[in-house]
């Protein structure tokens, strides 16, 4: 069982977005995919890391101080991906962090051939709301966004300056229209 204070990151991938921030507490990478690990392991980003299902954590009650879930709940059918919630409640003290797409985006597995990368669900502001998350948008409004060959791609490279004018409206004022939605919950 593992013990730690710090950060949580559930479902840290290959590169996890901890690799651009400067480490003040320690970190701990959990993912279910072996290769991801192993990844994040040789560019040293945590400190410590788990090859295991988030929603079975092996962490003590509130022994992380937080917990992040960047792009992982949407792999997940909508009952695991709640379950994946509650372990986050039950093991943090003090914030959980995750972000998602704005309702289902059928992407599927990527260049690595991850079995897990397929999208199951889609979460929408009400869904989280409804779980206690403060929600805000991401990435400009989703009307500007396409799936392509299985993967997120804006309409055309001109839309890149509509995605920064509407990153602000839909980040407070219109999440529900955002490609997606960043999501915290205090638990203090």
């Amino acid at each position: 069982m593992h013990n730690n204070q710090g950060v949580l990151d559930i479902g840290c991938g290959k590169a996890s977005p901890l690799r651009m921030i400067t480490k003040s507490s320690s970190s701990v990478g959990l993912d279910l995919y072996r290769s991801y690990i192993l990844k994040c392991k040789a560019l040293s980003i945590h400190d410590d890391y788990v090859l295991g299902d988030a929603k079975k954590l092996p962490f003590k009650n509130q022994s992380m101080d937080l917990a992040l879930s960047v792009e992982v709940i949407e792999h997940l059918k909508k009952r695991d991906g709640l379950e994946i919630i509650e372990e986050m409640q039950r093991v943090v003290r003090k914030k959980i962090i995750l972000t998602t797409p704005n309702g289902y985006l059928p992407a599927y597995a990527g260049s690595d051939d991850n079995p897990v990368e397929r999208h199951e669900s889609g979460w929408i502001r009400d869904d989280l709301e409804k779980l206690g998350f403060r929600v805000h948008g991401l990435n400009g409004m989703r009307c500007l966004w396409k799936i392509k060959q299985g993967q997120a791609v804006l309409l055309t490279w001109l839309f890149m300056p509509f995605i920064l004018l509407t990153e602000a409206i839909v980040y407070r004022a219109l999440p529900s229209q955002a490609f997606q939605l960043f999501c915290v919950k205090n638990l203090t």
